[in-house]
C-alpha cells in the first residue's frame, strides 16, 4: 500500500502555524522557534507548512473522536444520546458555549485555516518545482474550503478568515453570512479541482491527501447543499465520468479495521494508531486514531454514557426487501438489534442486553467486535478503521438528487439511485415522479449513509430539521432533550471567543 501522509509536526510548528503574529507592541522575540519570515524559505518548509494543515484532521478532538462521536453522529434524528455532562450535551440539546468539547473542534479547525493561510500566502514566493508547487497550493485551497465547509455546516455564521493573519486587527472579525462562507468554500474548491492532477493518483503517491476527485465531489457537494442543483449535477457527474471511482463489491468493506482507502472511497481519515501519543490536538506527539467507538457502542459496552438508534432507523430498513425476498444485508452491517442469533462484541445480544435495552436499537457500523468491548485492547486510541469522509455511493446519491432537481423524476437520477441499490440486491426505483425519487433518495441516504455524520448536515439543508424534532419527541427521549427551533440547528459559539471578539455575535439561543 502507498504510504500515508506523514502527520506528525513538531509543537513549535504548531504555535506559529496557528496565532502568526501576535502583537507587534511585545517585541518579544524567542531564538529558538520559527517565524513566518524565517521559515519560509525553501520546498522542506512548504511541504512541512502543508503537512501542518492536514495535522488535526486525525486528532482526538477532530475525527479522531470528539467531532465524530459528539458532534457529527449524535446530533441527528438517527441518534437518541444518554444525557453525560460536558460529552454528549451536543447530541443531548444541552449544549453551552462554555462546553470544553465545543472549543476543541472549534479550536482545531480554526488551526487548519490559519495554516492553509500561510501556505497560501508563502508558498508562491518559495523557488521549487513549478509542477509541486501548483499541487501544494490546491491541497491548501482544499483543505481551507474543507474547514469551512465543516465550519459553516456546523455554526451556520463565524469568522471567515482568507488572509494570513498580521496582527491582533485581523483576528477580530465578525460573523460571515453563511452566503459568504459558501463562496470561499466554492472558489477553494475550485482552485484545488484546477491544482490537483486529474489521473486520480494523491499528491506524492500519499494516500489522504486531497486529489481532483475529492476536490471535485466537495465542489459538487457544496453547489448541492447551495441549492445550485445544475451547477452540482456537473461537478459530480465529472467525478463519475472519470471513472476512478467505483462501489465496493461488499458494502462492509467500507468500515472495517482491515480495509481501507478503497476504490470506493473519495476521501478518508487515515489513522495509524500511534499507541504512544497521547490526548490533544495537533502539534507533538497525539493520538491519530478511531477514538469515537465508545461514544456510539451499547453503553453497557463501553465507558461512556453513548447512544441507542432511533427505532423509525431500522424500520426504514425493515420495510423493503430484496429482489430475492431478504433482508437488506445494510441492515445488519449498521444496526444491532433483538434478532436470532445477535452478536454484540463477542456475546450473545439476548444474553447481555436486558430490561429496556434488550428492545433498543443500537449502532453496528464500524465497531470492532474483535474486542470484548469498545475500549478493549488500546484504550481509547486502539482502533484504525478509517473514517470514510465522503463514498462514492454517497456522490452517486447527490448527483440523483442534484439531476432529480433539475429534471425531475429522470431516468439519469433513477440510474444513479439503482446503482446504490443494486450493490445490495435492492430491486429498481422506477417510474418515479419528482417528488416521489425525492423521498426515495432521502430514505436511500439513511440506508446507505446513517452513523457516517452527514445526516444533521442533510437535515439543515432540506430545511426539515426542526420539523423532525419537533414532530418526533422520542427522538431525544434518553436525554428529555427539547429542540428549539432556530437554535439547535447550530452549535452555539465558543464562549471564550465571543467575549474577547467585540465583533462576533453568538448564534441565536445561546
Amino acid at each position: 500500500m502507498k504510504s500515508k501522509i506523514q502527520i506528525i509536526i513538531v509543537l513549535a510548528l504548531s504555535s506559529f502555524f496557528t496565532l502568526n503574529n501576535c502583537s507587534d507592541e511585545l517585541e518579544l522575540t524567542n531564538p529558538n522557534s520559527p517565524t513566518p519570515e524565517s521559515f519560509w524559505q525553501n520546498v522542506d518548509h512548504a511541504e512541512g507548512g502543508l503537512t501542518a494543515v492536514y495535522a488535526p484532521l486525525p486528532t482526538i478532538p477532530m475525527f479522531g473522536r470528539i467531532l465524530v462521536g459528539l458532534h457529527l453522529i449524535h446530533r441527528s434524528d438517527i441518534a437518541n444520546p444518554f444525557p453525560q455532562s460536558n460529552v454528549n450535551d451536543a447530541g443531548a440539546l444541552q449544549v453551552r458555549p462554555e462546553n470544553p468539547r465545543l472549543i476543541e473542534i472549534y479550536s482545531e479547525w480554526y488551526k487548519m485555516v490559519a495554516r492553509a493561510n500561510q501556505v497560501i500566502n508563502r508558498v508562491p514566493d518559495i523557488e521549487m518545482d513549478a509542477a509541486r508547487k501548483q499541487e501544494i497550493l490546491g491541497e491548501a485551497h482544499f483543505l481551507r474550503g474543507f474547514a469551512y465547509f465543516y465550519i459553516v455546516n456546523l455554526w451556520g455564521t463565524s469568522p471567515l478568515s482568507l488572509e494570513e493573519s498580521a496582527g491582533l486587527d485581523d483576528l477580530f472579525l465578525p460573523n460571515s453570512t453563511i452566503e459568504q462562507t459558501y463562496a470561499a468554500v466554492i472558489e477553494d474548491f475550485s482552485i484545488a479541482q484546477a491544482n490537483l492532477p486529474q489521473d486520480g493518483r494523491p499528491p506524492k503517491g500519499e494516500v489522504g491527501r486531497a486529489t481532483w476527485g475529492a476536490a471535485t465531489a466537495f465542489l459538487g457537494r457544496s453547489y448541492l447543499y447551495t441549492g445550485n442543483f445544475s451547477q452540482a449535477a456537473v461537478e459530480l457527474k465529472k467525478v463519475i465520468d472519470s471513472g476512478i471511482y467505483e462501489l465496493n463489491e461488499n458494502y462492509n468493506d467500507n468500515f472495517t479495521e482491515e480495509i481501507s482507502n478503497t476504490p470506493e472511497s473519495i476521501f478518508e481519515i487515515q489513522y495509524d494508531g500511534n499507541e504512544t501519543g497521547g490526548w490533544g490536538g495537533s502539534g507533538g506527539n497525539v493520538w491519530r486514531a478511531q477514538a469515537w467507538e465508545a461514544d456510539i457502542a451499547p453503553r453497557n459496552y463501553s465507558s461512556q454514557q453513548s447512544m441507542s438508534v432511533n427505532q423509525w432507523v431500522l424500520d426504514l430498513f425493515l420495510n423493503e426487501q430484496t429482489t430475492d425476498g431478504g433482508e437488506d444485508p445494510r441492515a445488519k452491517a449498521t444496526l444491532l438489534w433483538n434478532y436470532p442469533d445477535a452478536m454484540i462484541y463477542q456475546d450473545p445480544f439476548v444474553e447481555t442486553m436486558l430490561g429496556d435495552d434488550l428492545d433498543r436499537v443500537w449502532v453496528r457500523k464500524y465497531l470492532n467486535f474483535r474486542r470484548e468491548n469498545s475500549l478493549t485492547p488500546g484504550a481509547w486510541q486502539g482502533a484504525t478503521n478509517n473514517w470514510k469522509i465522503f463514498r462514492y455511493a454517497d456522490l452517486l446519491l447527490m448527483y440523483a438528487e442534484a439531476e432529480n432537481e433539475v429534471n425531475g423524476g429522470s431516468q439519469a437520477a433513477m440510474d444513479a439511485l439503482n446503482e446504490v441499490r443494486d450493490r445490495v440486491n435492492m430491486p429498481n426505483a422506477s417510474g418515479l415522479n419528482q417528488a416521489q425519487l425525492r423521498q426515495a433518495i432521502r430514505d436511500e441516504r439513511v440506508k446507505e449513509l446513517a452513523i457516517e455524520g452527514n445526516r444533521m448536515f442533510d437535515l439543515n439543508r432540506w430545511g426539515i430539521a426542526a420539523d423532525r424534532f419537533e414532530q418526533n419527541p422520542e427522538f431525544r427521549s434518553n436525554s428529555q432533550g427539547v429542540f428549539i427551533r432556530g437554535q439547535h440547528e447550530y452549535l452555539p459559539i465558543p464562549a471564550q471567543d465571543v467575549q474577547s471578539n467585540p465583533n462576533l455575535i453568538q448564534n441565536p439561543g445561546y
